[in-house]
């Protein structure tokens, strides 16, 4: 090796763990509905686990809501079940997020995609949402500047394909390790 120089694919190889990149978690209104056709209001907690940057600018991720007490509890005694048979929380795999035109930073605001879930274990309740922001706040982080970059670049109608990539290294380096394997090969 000249002059201590690594390569590129020694330095992700390097970097195993995965940044995890989740948006502070933010107070979000919700609807349950109940197979009887009633309904009750509740507000709980949303934040999104970005697991990918899509070249369509959007985000793809896992949301994760929380639920209040009282909604576990009206949820308890509508189903006829226990507390303890309730989940604290709602988890969505592959949500899909874009950013809010003419989002910039210092926040980040992400639209998210999602208009109902329903709940594991518990027959006929659903949670029904009529607007989904989440946001992303400026910090002097790698992958929040990446962020702000990236949201930066499409206001200018610039590319920013080095950005999306760049997220996804650091939130998927075991799938860029592939990758380098299979082009060795």
């Amino acid at each position: 090796m000249m002059g201590g120089w690594i390569t590129f694919a020694t330095r992700v190889r390097a970097q195993t763990k995965p940044v995890v990149f989740t948006t502070t978690p933010k107070p979000v209104s919700a609807r349950l509905q109940f197979s009887d056709g009633s309904s009750f209001a509740v507000r709980g907690r949303a934040s999104l686990t970005a697991t990918a940057a899509n070249e369509d600018d959007t985000l793809t991720g896992t949301l994760l809501y929380v639920l209040p007490d009282a909604a576990r509890k009206k949820i308890a005694q509508t189903a006829g079940k226990s507390l303890n048979d309730i989940p604290s929380n709602i988890t969505m795999k592959n949500v899909s997020a874009s950013f809010r035109h003419g989002a910039a930073c210092p926040l980040v605001r992400l639209e998210v995609s999602v208009k109902e879930a329903e709940f594991n274990g518990v027959q006929g309740v659903k949670l029904l949402f009529d607007h989904l922001a989440l946001e992303i706040q400026e910090t002097p982080g790698q992958i929040n500047q990446l962020f702000c970059n990236w949201t930066r670049q499409i206001n200018a109608k610039r590319q920013r394909h080095g950005i999306i990539a760049a997220i996804n290294r650091l939130i998927q380096p075991e799938e860029l390790e592939e990758k380098l394997k299979e082009n060795e090969r």
